[in-house]
């Protein structure tokens, strides 16, 4: 790290810049705001948080570091009681809307709070819909232009334009500067190489299941994560979450891995059937469950099931997160669940939905948790997803025992319609986010799953435990994010409009002083790829070429993306920073 700071100052230094040269406007420079920098406890995002730490310095700019438990953190994000903060986003499923819907004002998952506080009423967005049938937007507020146009996208079936709006959308957000993509993710893990039968899809999930340890189903010990936030699968947001989920429920459809290749499957619906066309443009699909259907107490699973915990994860009385995840369904959005156009007929074994518009990845919704039924009894105790006596589920597995903070026991639940594939009879998912610990119980043969390790054994796992040390893919983007509402102007007499559009300018600047390169060869060390965009690479656009690759085309760069992430262009990025920091703060580089 010092290395590369040196050669930051280096670059510095001979462009002249030891220090603020007097201008027209320096009686409005202030010093640079300290900033905060917030990231959850693990080796891994510590020293990125230090690195970025280091190099906001080199330019003059203070960073504390504050380090939170990753519920509390999540919260915190969540609730916007940040300044700047880690993050990253791993794909819902295999489309770049994923990426793009979560930053509507009112989506759970708007941890930037675009349209939330006083950034709400700042009317400087604009969005020309013309080409694509719509209207020309000019300087509205966010929830009238992002807003509008994600619903537009939603709403339109012809591919070729709606992969042009999904850029529009990308440009918009990345315009502000509140999102500085770091790297692209890999799917970091090991695995002991007794346990055969695993899998991991793109999304991050693992599957245990089918697993065995030397040919022996009788228990398997794994440590995915610390205490989950919440195993509630409408309120769930946590890929470790998930992965718990995925092995506790069924839905409609799953992931299934064959012949070397992931494919949604149907699961509790006999068949994934194709959807009628109606004539105003809705699309209805009439699913037909599985006869013999049980949740793990014995009760019978009826359509009702699916159709009310569809409602309840879309109203807005519950406010998931994921609620938002329903908007392609008819009806959603009004403050009645009901109106939600998904009907069940308990008699007849069958549930009609109706959508919108043709959704592309209707079938890979239908495999996500939040589409997951839940009992009856969700709906009489807002715990009952907090302990094995009231948590009813219907997948391969049941809750046995939960030891808060330590280990959460599944069993083989005999009442799985497909209960005659599941292998590995016991599954216990101890619960930690020290990485070091889990290296220690996997060494030790305790523990023969571990989705972390200490950043600093990276290296010499790659070689000691060169057949369990997996570095996978991932749809995934890591990245720094920005609340819009952190005042980086303090005391400005700009007006709401100009000083936004002044931050938007800071905000990228900070974003070209990271030498991502760095950070993968160096930080992470986890195989990532530097990221110059939101939209993580693996996606594809309708003619089957990358949807990162044709990133920012409009502007008519030169690079893929949104930003130059060769290693020869780093200089040149961070002399375009400090000149820009320069136009607002009286800046002293370190020495």
């Amino acid at each position: 790290m010092k290395k590369i700071l040196a050669m930051v100052l280096a670059v510095v230094l001979l462009l002249g810049i030891t220090a603020c040269t007097p201008q027209d406007n320096s009686a409005e420079k202030i010093a640079p705001p300290t900033l905060k920098y917030l990231y959850n406890t693990s080796d891994a995002h510590k020293a990125i948080a230090e690195y970025i730490q280091s190099a906001f310095a080199t330019v003059g700019v203070t960073m504390t570091l504050e380090n939170q438990e990753w519920n509390t953190f999540l919260n915190t994000r969540k609730n916007g009681e940040y300044g700047v903060a880690r993050n990253g986003w791993v794909a819902d499923y295999n489309d770049p809307i994923c990426f793009l819907d979560m930053w509507t004002s009112n989506s759970g998952n708007n941890d930037v709070q675009f349209g939330k506080g006083a950034h709400k009423d700042l009317a400087m967005y604009s969005v020309d819909l013309t080409p694509y049938g719509g209207e020309k937007i000019e300087n509205k507020t966010w929830a009238e232009t992002y807003d509008v146009l994600i619903a537009k996208i939603k709403a339109t079936t012809k591919a070729e334009d709606r992969y042009a709006l999904m850029h529009i959308a990308e440009d918009m957000l990345m315009a502000t500067g509140c999102i500085t993509p770091i790297y692209y993710y890999t799917d970091l893990y090991m695995i002991d190489d007794k346990v055969e039968g695993f899998y991991s899809n793109p999304l991050g999930y693992k599957y245990f299941m089918y697993t065995t340890v030397d040919g022996k189903t009788d228990k398997l010990n794994v440590c995915l994560a610390s205490e989950p936030d919440t195993l509630d699968p409408a309120l769930n947001s946590a890929v470790d979450g998930a992965t718990m989920l995925v092995q506790m429920f069924s839905g409609l459809a799953k992931w299934t891995y064959v012949d070397g290749k992931f494919v949604i499957a149907p699961d509790c619906a006999k068949e994934l059937v194709e959807g009628v066309v109606n004539d105003d443009g809705t699309v209805t699909y009439t699913y037909t469950l599985r006869d013999g259907l049980k949740w793990s107490n014995g009760d019978e699973l009826k359509a009702s099931d699916f159709v009310n915990a569809w409602k309840r994860a879309a109203s807005t009385e519950l406010g998931a997160d994921y609620g938002y995840m329903f908007e392609v369904v008819k009806g959603y959005g009004t403050d009645n669940k009901d109106d939600l156009a998904v009907v069940a007929d308990d008699a007849a074994k069958t549930i009609t939905v109706t959508l919108s518009n043709a959704v592309a990845y209707w079938n890979e919704l239908l495999a996500f948790p939040t589409y997951f039924p839940v009992h009856s009894s969700a709906y009489t105790s807002e715990k009952w997803a907090t302990e094995p006596a009231t948590y009813i589920c219907n997948g391969a597995y049941k809750m046995d025992a939960w030891t808060h903070d330590s280990v959460i026991t599944l069993k083989k639940n005999a009442n799985y319609h497909d209960a005659a594939s599941v292998k590995m009879e016991e599954l216990n998912c101890y619960l930690s986010d020290d990485a070091n610990n889990m290296l220690t119980n996997f060494k030790k043969g305790d523990w023969l799953f571990i989705d972390d390790v200490p950043t600093n054994e990276i290296a010499a796992l790659k070689t000691d435990y060169a057949d369990e040390f997996v570095i996978a893919g991932q749809i995934g983007t890591y990245y720094v994010c920005w609340n819009i509402n952190q005042d980086l102007l303090p005391g400005s007499t700009l007006s709401a409009v100009e000083k936004e559009k002044a931050q938007q300018e800071i905000r990228k600047a900070f974003g070209l002083i990271l030498d991502r390169n760095h950070i993968v060869a160096n930080v992470s060390q986890a195989g990532e790829v530097p990221a110059s965009s939101f939209v993580a690479m693996g996606m594809t656009e309708a003619d089957g070429s990358e949807f990162y690759k044709n990133a920012n085309k409009a502007a008519g760069a030169t690079y893929v993306g949104y930003y130059d992430t060769s290693a020869d262009a780093f200089s040149g990025n961070v002399a375009k920073a400090v000149e820009t920091l320069q136009k607002y703060y009286n800046i002293t580089v370190a020495e």
